[in-house]
């Protein structure tokens, strides 16, 4: 891989978790990594039980999960809501309203987007894809535990 592209994608990744961080400050909350990390899930994947958060997240710890869900929903991002067929459960869902009102990033993206046709957006699509499908199969274990 060209040094050029590996350094900008180390750049991406620093950039946004600040920009995150920033972006919880205003909100008046303190935006940890795993915080960020758990809305990216669930943003990815629509609403989930706090369990599977945990997992598709790689969080160890249930204590971790549920901390991360209480900051979440004091800060207005996400809710808690019982399962209707089961009441015993619960399920986390996004503020879709909440997050619409601060998707600076998503109006930036737009911007930048529209310098590019279709086919590039689709090959740009397709590495950054193939990226986070290789970087998720390197963290997360498989059906058998193993990485």
């Amino acid at each position: 891989m060209p040094n050029e592209l590996q350094t900008a994608l180390r750049r991406l990744v620093a950039v946004s978790t600040r920009v995150d961080h920033e972006v919880g400050a205003t909100a008046g909350v303190t935006v940890s990594t795993c915080d960020g990390h758990a809305l990216n899930v669930l943003l990815q994947h629509g609403a989930l039980s706090p369990g599977r958060i945990g997992q598709l997240a790689g969080f160890t710890s249930s204590g971790t999960v549920t901390g991360v869900i209480d900051r979440l929903e004091r800060a207005g991002y996400v809710h808690r809501k019982r399962c209707v067929e089961d009441r015993r459960k619960v399920v986390v869902e996004l503020d879709e309203e909440r997050l619409d009102a601060g998707d600076a990033r998503s109006r930036r993206l737009a911007a930048i987007a529209e310098d590019y046709d279709a086919e590039q957006l689709a090959l740009i699509t397709d590495f950054l894809t193939r990226v986070a499908d290789a970087e998720a199969a390197a963290a997360l274990p498989g059906p058998d535990g193993v990485h």
